[in-house]
């Protein structure tokens, strides 16, 4: 805990650095040894690195430094990890597996890990190439759903971003809006970079290894961008990491994620079940290049989607004029629910084949299969959250 020298207020752990009331430095509140102070600005970490300034919005456990890596007079974004993430020989093993993986990356779209370690108390800490520019989702929470044309570039510049770490054989697991940042080259064009490389996988990876897992011991990845086929079955393969990709962008195109629902059982049932709104529904000016490359990715099957993220990126890239016009989508009430979808012109819908009752019943049954499998799983992570 921490506790403030002036007002004798405590607060739990990593949550603030001086008090909100009177502004006084906190400190560790232990029953052994001498309290610990934490770290603020004006610190030095390691002997190699000064802290600037802490940045929020960064994602990730921990804490979030603009650093000068002293030696090489270097800015360096420092993540350092919670004192107690390193606590037996196996998480060790775990962290050094970990930063390996980020740092056999080599991409123009992925933000560089330079170094990692310990700190004096024994916390972890990982030196990232620093990017000025601020992740997508600080974008969107102050500025609202992207222009189309800042959508295209995050579209291609991602996608080249995981064609390069698929092809190292590397998963990334947590691809969210927050994973994203955003960068200026030297002629003035912006990039967008992937970060946020610490629950990634290396597909040569065994299922079983204990040094496989996520350094903090939660469950992997973000639900609310998860694949159907890792929800109900654990698989994780490169298009897994693409079905993140594409509910991002819907996220930063719209301002709203694909599936919005109440629980986690919910968002947990739509990804497997579900069928977002048309992406055109929202936002009318997409291109026809992007709006499938979209559709196509947010498909239940992995099979149904691009192969990889260099198929992908080819799609994205289609001439324009070889599209036909998209036909138009128009509000449509389900049901008495109030619930708006949208519905093709008539003149466009493809007919329906009647299912005779034997397929009626056999597809209410996958379904409710599926649901209980999703109820089952979400109760599992709501139990690891609180844990």
């Amino acid at each position: 805990m921490l506790i403030c020298p002036l007002c004798e207020r405590v607060y739990p752990p990593e949550t603030h650095t001086r008090c909100p009331e009177d502004g006084a430095l906190l400190y560790v509140l232990g029953t052994e040894g001498p309290a610990k102070r934490p770290l603020g600005v004006g610190d030095s970490i390691a002997g190699k690195y000064e802290l600037i300034e802490e940045l929020t919005g960064r994602g990730g456990a921990g804490r979030t430094f603009r650093a000068m890596q002293t030696a090489l007079q270097r800015e360096v974004e420092l993540r350092v990890l919670p004192d107690n993430s390193i606590t037996k020989p196996s998480d060790h093993a775990r962290f050094q597996r970990e930063v390996a993986t980020w740092g056999r990356l080599r991409s123009d779209y992925i933000v560089r890990l330079y170094d990692s370690g310990f700190t004096e108390n024994n916390a972890p800490y990982m030196a990232l190439e620093f990017v000025r520019g601020g992740s997508l989702g600080q974008q969107l929470a102050q500025l609202g759903p992207l222009p189309l044309a800042t959508g295209r570039v995050v579209a291609e510049h991602t996608l080249m971003a995981l064609q390069a770490a698929h092809q190292a054989n590397v998963l990334h697991r947590d691809l969210t809006p927050e994973a994203l940042v955003m960068d200026v080259r030297a002629d003035g064009r912006p990039t967008v970079r992937l970060t946020g490389f610490g629950l990634a996988k290396h597909m040569g990876d065994d299922d079983d290894d204990p040094t496989a897992i996520t350094m903090t011991g939660q469950v992997i990845g973000n639900p609310a961008y998860m694949a159907p086929e890792t929800i109900m079955m654990g698989v994780l393969e490169p298009r897994t990491d693409l079905y993140g990709l594409a509910v991002t962008l819907y996220e930063l195109l719209t301002g709203r994620r694909p599936f919005v629902e109440n629980s986690l059982a919910q968002m947990l049932a739509a990804h497997v079940q579900g069928q977002p709104d048309p992406i055109r529904m929202h936002r009318p000016d997409i291109d026809p290049p992007l709006e499938h490359l979209i559709d196509t990715l947010l498909r239940k099957s992995p099979d149904e989607r691009f192969a990889d993220a260099g198929v992908a990126l080819a799609a994205l890239r289609q001439d324009l004029s070889a599209w036909p016009e998209p036909p138009r989508a128009v509000p449509q009430v389900v049901g008495g629910s109030g619930v708006l979808g949208t519905q093709a012109m008539p003149a466009l819908r493809r007919p329906r084949r009647r299912s005779s009752r034997l397929r009626q019943v056999g597809v209410a049954l996958a379904g409710l299969a599926a649901a209980l499998a999703v109820g089952v799983l979400a109760g599992w992570i709501i139990l690891k959250l609180r844990s």
